[in-house]
C-alpha cells in the first residue's frame, strides 16, 4: 500500500512540474508574440493621417531643404506609446520660426508633412515636473534645460509597430535645416510575464539613503516667519502601495500616505511652526508596456484619484500621462525599478524601488 501510494505521490508531482514548465512555457511564448509586434513596420501614410500634433498644420508634398540653419539631436531611436505618443526633442541655436515633420520608409516620403509653429513648441527647463507626488511615481522630469520638444499623440488606430520620421527647422527667410531622421518604435502593451500579479512595497533607495515603507521621509529647511528665520520639517509617509499587473498589459496602482507640511498663513499669524497634517489615498489605471531590449518598465497613466477624505480629485488624460519610465530587476520573487533624472547626460538623482510579490 505504501509503495502505491509513493508511486501516486511521484506521478502527481511529475504531472504538476510538466504542467508548470507548460504554463512557464506558455507565458514566454505569449511575450515573444506581444514584442514580435513591435518590429512589424507601419504604413507611414496610415500613420501620417493618425498623428495628433497640437497646433500644427498638415501640407501636401515634400520637404526641400537649403540649409542656413543648425540643431541638434541626442538619438536615431525611440520609443513610442500607443495613444501616448512621444516627444521630439531638439536644441537649436538658430532664430527658427518653426519645424517640419514627415514620415519617412524605405520607400519614400509620406504624402504630406506637418508644419509646426515656434508658438507650439515648448521650452524645458531643468528639474520640471508634471505631476504632484503621487507616491513612488516622480512624473517625468526635463533632460536638458533649454531643450525644444514637439508632444506628438497618437490616434487609437496606430497599434504597435515601427516608422520613421525626418525633422527640418524653418526660418522666415525661406531657409530650411538638413533633415535629422528618425526610427520610432511603438510599444506593444504588456509583454513580460513575469511581472503579472499583485506587488507591495517594501522600501526605496533615494541616492544612497533607504527609506523603508511607512517611515518618515522628510526635507528640512529654513523658513521667514515674522521676520523670523524658523526651522521647518516637511514630512511624507509611504504607508502602503500595491501595484497590479495584468495579462492584458493594464495595470492598477493603489497607495496610502500621509505629509505634514507648514502651513504658513497660521504660522505667520501665531509667529511660530504650525504645521498641517493630511492622510490621503492615490489609486491610477492605464496600461504598462515592456522593453526587451532595454529592459525597461513604462506605466502610462489614463486615468487617477487623489482622495483627502473630505475631497475627491480625479482627472483622465485622453492621450495618457507618464507615470514610470525605468529599468528593471526581477529576482524570485523581489521586483527593483529605477528610475533617474537627468541634466546635460549626467544623473543627478537616482530612485530604486523595491516590491515583493503576493
Amino acid at each position: 500500500m505504501k509503495k502505491i501510494n509513493i508511486m501516486i505521490v511521484c506521478f502527481l508531482a511529475l504531472n504538476f512540474f510538466s504542467c508548470s514548465s507548460d504554463d512557464d512555457s506558455s507565458s514566454k511564448n505569449n511575450d515573444a508574440e506581444i514584442n514580435a509586434q513591435e518590429d512589424e513596420p507601419l504604413e507611414i501614410n496610415s500613420v501620417s493621417s493618425a498623428l495628433i500634433i497640437e497646433g500644427a498644420t498638415k501640407k501636401t508634398g515634400t520637404l526641400t531643404p537649403t540649409g542656413g540653419l543648425e540643431f541638434t539631436m541626442d538619438y536615431s531611436k525611440q520609443s513610442a506609446f500607443q495613444r501616448k505618443g512621444f516627444e521630439i526633442e531638439f536644441n537649436s541655436a538658430s532664430d527658427y520660426t518653426g519645424a517640419y515633420i514627415q514620415l519617412k520608409d524605405e520607400n519614400g516620403t509620406a504624402d504630406s508633412y506637418f508644419d509646426v509653429p515656434r508658438s507650439e513648441i515648448y521650452v524645458s527647463g531643468k528639474g520640471e515636473q508634471t505631476k504632484k507626488s503621487r507616491g513612488f511615481l516622480k512624473g517625468k522630469s526635463a533632460g536638458k534645460e533649454n531643450d525644444a520638444i514637439i508632444e506628438v499623440n497618437l490616434a487609437e488606430t496606430v497599434t504597435a509597430g515601427t516608422f520613421c520620421y525626418v525633422i527640418c527647422l524653418y526660418d522666415g527667410e525661406g531657409n530650411i535645416s538638413e533633415p535629422t531622421e528618425v526610427c520610432v518604435t511603438v510599444e506593444a502593451w504588456g509583454g513580460n510575464s513575469d511581472l503579472v500579479g499583485t506587488w507591495n512595497y517594501t522600501k526605496q533607495i533615494e541616492n544612497g539613503r533607504e527609506i523603508k515603507v511607512t517611515e518618515e521621509d522628510c526635507e528640512s529647511f529654513t523658513n521667514n516667519i515674522c521676520n523670523e528665520e524658523y526651522s521647518v520639517d516637511e514630512c511624507d509617509i509611504l504607508n502602503s502601495i500595491q501595484l497590479k499587473f495584468n495579462n492584458d498589459g493594464t495595470y492598477e496602482l493603489n497607495t496610502s500616505q500621509a505629509e505634514k507640511y507648514l502651513n504658513y498663513q497660521e504660522s505667520e499669524a501665531a509667529c511660530e511652526v504650525i504645521y498641517k497634517e493630511s492622510d490621503f489615498t492615490y489609486k491610477s489605471t492605464g496600461k504598462w508596456a515592456y522593453n526587451e531590449e532595454e529592459n525597461r518598465l513604462t506605466l502610462v497613466i489614463f486615468s487617477d484619484v487623489f482622495d483627502y477624505g473630505d475631497e475627491i480629485e480625479s482627472e483622465t488624460y485622453e492621450f495618457g500621462d507618464l507615470g514610470l519610465d525605468g529599468p528593471l530587476d526581477i529576482s524570485n520573487s523581489t521586483l527593483k525599478i529605477t528610475e533617474s533624472d537627468s541634466y546635460d547626460g549626467v544623473e543627478i538623482d537616482i530612485y530604486e524601488y523595491f516590491f515583493e510579490k503576493e
